[in-house]
């Protein structure tokens, strides 16, 4: 079941790092388009911009759990040492199951955002795409980072340690 487990946080690192790096690459051709179009063509590609801010947000919110994955998220580090290891373990689930319950919440939040902006036909300005569709990002990632500190909380094993990032 842990090998099961840790293989499937594999395969979601990668397909979400895959999904990451298309977005940044949709976000760096929609502005070299831009700035190409303006410096050659004396025109703006009026689009553009938000393309590239939507698609960049888009792989934060996966950047998310990447680094949730990967042990690599920036942390305060200095009360570390303040209990003893029996405690720290501990306390590392108990975070963990916090954490896991906090992204649950934001996911649920964001799941209504969602639905509220299909509900009322929010669209995007200037673009009128519909924005309920670019907003979707925002339960998954919550979702998928809940998954993966409620995996940690009972599978300790499995949870990344932190790199040394000073």
């Amino acid at each position: 079941m842990l090998s099961l487990t840790k293989r499937f946080l594999k395969l979601l690192f990668r397909f979400e790092a895959a999904l990451a790096t298309l977005a940044y690459v949709v976000a760096l051709l929609a502005l070299l388009a831009d700035i190409t179009a303006r410096q050659f063509f004396g025109t703006s590609l009026i689009h553009a911009g938000k393309v590239a801010l939507f698609a960049a947000i888009f792989a934060g919110m996966l950047g998310m759990g990447l680094a949730t994955t990967s042990g690599t998220h920036f942390r305060p580090k200095f009360a570390d040492n303040l209990f003893s290891y029996f405690w720290q373990k501990r306390l590392q689930r108990l975070g963990d199951i916090f954490s896991g319950l906090l992204f649950l919440l934001a996911a649920y939040i964001a799941f209504e955002l969602v639905r509220s902006s299909y509900e009322i036909g929010f669209l995007v300005p200037v673009l009128d795409w519909k924005l309920w569709w670019f907003q979707l990002i925002l339960p998954y990632a919550f979702c998928s980072n809940a998954l993966r500190h409620l995996l940690f909380a009972f599978s300790p094993s499995i949870k990344p340690t932190d790199l040394d990032l000073e």
